[in-house]
């Protein structure tokens, strides 16, 4: 075996394995928030799309109002956050009376939106806004790629790949999304899982595109160096 192929081997090896959350505690803080974060309504709609729409990889998620009762319906989207990696923009969803620009982004195929366990965001894309999604992948289709045999969550990949600690509040987590205006730990909470998806990726680009003769053709269209 070359070195080549056992640097790679092992690079593998570490994306399969698992952080200890002892260990992860004590990582450095992944963000402390010097980077841009913006509100979209009505009247930044279309310069925020336009923005989004020059850079190829952002990151995205959503968030709804939470459920706290067992077969309540499924609230509908409250905000949709898609960050480059020096801005990210929180479209405020019951402020945006037309999404047909907000269409445009999320339809882009050669717009490569970012995220974790991105299934239920696209499956209320479609059912909320009849939107067809394209050009989004999920960072765990990566990992399982790579091998992985269990679900891997943003705090993990964070660890694994930038060695850092990305915060997960609860308070946030179960907060009201869909409030008329947004906590500063909401808005802390929303973009940094925007930024750290699109970091992520960026990382595991840099890092794999050594090694591209060695990677498989599903990992390499997923990290895009094919």
């Amino acid at each position: 075996m070359d070195n080549k192929t056992a640097e790679y081997q092992s690079l593998v090896k570490h994306y399969t394995s698992q952080v200890d959350k002892t260990v992860i505690a004590g990582l450095p803080r992944f963000e402390d928030h010097g980077r841009e974060v913006i509100l979209v309504d009505d009247h930044n709609l279309d310069l925020a799309v336009h923005d989004l729409l020059q850079v190829r990889y952002l990151g995205f998620d959503t968030e709804s109002k939470p459920n706290f009762k067992k077969g309540e319906k499924s609230n509908g989207i409250s905000i949709i956050q898609i960050s480059s990696s020096q801005k990210c923009y929180i479209f405020k969803m019951q402020k945006i009376s037309d999404a047909a620009a907000l269409a445009k982004l999320v339809m882009h195929e050669k717009s490569i939106k970012i995220g974790v366990g991105l299934s239920d965001d696209l499956s209320k894309l479609r059912r909320d806004y009849m939107f067809h999604p394209a050009g989004f992948i999920d960072l765990g289709k990566i990992f399982r790629a790579f091998g992985r045999r269990n679900s891997v969550g943003s705090k993990q990949l964070v660890a694994l790949v930038l060695n850092q600690k990305l915060r997960k509040s609860k308070r946030a987590t179960t907060s009201n999304w869909a409030v008329e205006t947004l906590s500063p730990l909401q808005l802390e909470y929303a973009s940094d899982d925007a930024f750290s998806s699109v970091d992520v990726y960026l990382k595991l680009r840099m890092v794999f595109k050594a090694y591209a003769a060695l990677l498989d053709k599903r990992v390499l269209e997923l990290l895009d160096l094919s």
